[in-house]
């Protein structure tokens, strides 16, 4: 009853550990969710009032695949300042989150026998989507670099079936943001073997001076004829559950994602539209600006509580909302007669006695990381802080 290519595929850990949290917290525990993948603020009032809005003026027919036209127009705008290369209302689309927008993408670029690049440490539905299309995920492993691409030993691994690289910068799980050169080093690349790049900038809003975030079709114009760019609203804008991404590529590609969009989702939903056209309004700066302000302080706090725990060490994400701890010092230790020997077991162990929710790096491709997410109030980072340093101090 089950088709075979569904034994390629495993559920996120990062949805199942959420959920296995938020389950304990109906039964009345306690949890600290540092596994969270979204922003524990709430949405802002003129996005909220614009979807009240299309509900009371009956807008609930079914819009365009990809979008409505005023939509598309303005995502059409945003990504042409972001580029500084003109989009057309053909070129861009909007999608049921990211998510979406990525699934497409990989659906319409790369088929079976393609190698597709993923830098690892990786989100993890990146090499899923790669498998489910049929092609192979190749990847590229970072943590020695700080979790930054090595243009040359990229180089090293392309091969004559190297069809397509996968770009997440800021980077989720690491917070890592690949620098200028770098991603002008890998749009030349891209351009020299006919490679086809997918560009996931959902966090781009989201970075923390002195860093700043690069756009691979800014840095190299040539590469818009071989870049699909993936964005969101879910992070930014903090309506995650909303479900809300878009997509930009040449007009063809655009056309084919329309296609199969048409035979899977249609079009994202009709209220949710209108939300987003409100997010894009330039009003929504100032809400952006105190949303980026407000993780940098608890991004500090985060790192600063990490620090006094000797037995982990940390790259400082320079953006997202992830710390990405090596916990290499802990794996080996006891816990109450119980061996902490992987990663999972760590977490299993937070989980259950700590009453804290990590996500265990195997689910990125790390089997000595866990990802926290410090885009939880402060208190709660400082509880969570608290329940970990005492069970680091309890391992023997």
């Amino acid at each position: 009853m089950i088709a075979e290519r569904m034994k390629l595929l495993s559920g996120s850990q990062t949805s199942g550990m959420r959920n296995r949290a938020r389950k304990l917290s109906a039964e009345g525990v306690h949890v600290v969710n540092f596994a969270a993948g979204e922003l524990d603020l709430d949405t802002s009032a003129s996005i909220k009032e614009a979807a009240r809005k299309a509900i009371d003026t009956h807008q609930t027919q079914y819009s365009d695949t990809l979008g409505m036209k005023a939509l598309r127009e303005q995502l059409a705008r945003k990504v042409t300042e972001k580029t500084g290369l003109a989009y057309t209302t053909d070129e861009v689309g909007f999608t049921a989150g990211a998510k979406q927008a990525l699934f497409n993408a990989v659906f319409v670029a790369f088929q079976a026998g393609d190698e597709v690049l993923i830098p690892a440490p990786y989100w993890v539905t990146f090499p899923e989507q790669v498998r489910l299309a049929g092609a192979t995920p190749v990847f590229l492993e970072t943590a020695e670099n700080d979790f930054q691409i090595d243009p040359v030993q990229l180089s090293r691994r392309l091969t004559p079936r190297t069809r397509g690289i996968i770009l997440n910068t800021p980077h989720n799980p690491t917070g890592a943001v690949y620098s200028a050169s770098v991603l002008e080093a890998l749009a030349r690349l891209c351009l020299a073997h006919g490679i086809t790049c997918i560009f996931d900038e959902c966090y781009d809003q989201l970075v923390y001076a002195p860093a700043e975030h690069s756009n691979i079709v800014k840095l190299v114009p040539e590469m818009k004829a071989r870049t699909i760019l993936v964005g969101s609203l879910s992070k930014t804008y903090c309506i995650a559950g909303w479900r809300a991404g878009f997509v930009a590529a040449p007009a063809p590609t655009i056309k084919a994602i329309a296609n199969l969009q048409s035979h899977t989702a249609s079009n994202a939903c009709n209220l949710v539209q209108h939300a987003a056209l409100a997010a894009l309004d330039p009003q929504n700066d100032l809400f952006v600006t105190g949303i980026r302000g407000q993780l940098r302080r608890q991004r500090e706090i985060a790192l600063g509580r990490l620090e006094k725990i000797p037995q982990l060490s940390c790259v400082v994400p320079e953006g997202a909302f992830y710390l990405f701890p090596d916990v290499r010092g802990l794996l080996g230790k006891s816990f109450q007669g119980q061996r902490v020997d992987t990663v999972e077991r760590l977490a299993e162990l937070l989980l259950e006695h700590a009453h804290i929710a990590v996500v265990p790096g195997s689910a990125f491709g790390s089997d000595r990381h866990v990802r926290i997410s410090y885009a939880i109030p402060a208190g709660e980072i400082e509880t969570g802080f608290d329940r970990l340093e005492h069970f680091v101090g309890s391992l023997s």
